[in-house]
């Protein structure tokens, strides 16, 4: 079989075996022609499934599209047979698309990335969970401070103060508390660098 000139190769991959790993370059697509493959994605030591692909379903594709590593990895569930779509085959069938589909496809990808990296950088610890509600209550006042027609008797203002003093009052309480998830988000809520 061929997919614009590239043989395509078809593979079994016992129940357990990995089909790529996280971090790999994209080398191939593949389809799923029997069994199943699991899509996961390592965070703090944990697998976490992503997707689960079976008979006639296409995964690793956006490697491809974008050229950028793997962002998970996909273990056979069960015993598989996967058929590899190289890149070179799948790249010629993108080079014959219109250009705005192209920079659709490209807009597309980068897109569920940007959302899987978001997913992925949410607050895990306590430690973080107590930075995102100390930055959105603070980005709330700020904002009730500059319309002051949103809070104009400045209860609301008032009450998210109270909740500042009650997350002091949380973060003295589990100041002893070691969380075996690292922290992800710096004291203003953002993304540590």
């Amino acid at each position: 079989m061929y997919v614009d000139g590239e043989t395509l190769n078809k593979k079994f991959f016992p129940e357990g075996d990995s089909v790529f790993r996280e971090g790999d370059p994209g080398e191939a697509a593949y389809l799923v022609e029997s069994g199943v493959i699991g899509i996961f994605k390592t965070v703090e030591g944990e697998d976490i499934q992503l997707a689960t692909m079976t008979d006639g379903e296409l995964f690793g594709e956006m490697a491809i599209i974008d050229g950028a590593a793997r962002m998970a990895h996909a273990i056979a569930l069960e015993d598989s047979v996967i058929v590899a779509i190289p890149r070179a085959g799948l790249e010629a069938m993108l080079a014959k698309q219109n250009p705005l589909v192209k920079t659709l496809i490209q807009i597309l990808v980068e897109n569920l990335r940007n959302v899987h990296e978001a997913y992925m950088k949410r607050p895990r610890s306590v430690q973080d969970f107590f930075n995102a509600i100390a930055f959105h209550s603070n980005g709330l006042a700020d904002n009730l401070v500059r319309n002051k027609d949103a809070d104009p008797t400045g209860e609301s203002l008032k009450r998210l103060k109270l909740i500042e003093q009650q997350l002091d009052v949380l973060r003295e309480q589990f100041k002893t508390y070691t969380d075996k998830r690292a922290d992800v988000l710096d004291a203003n809520g953002e993304e540590k660098k």
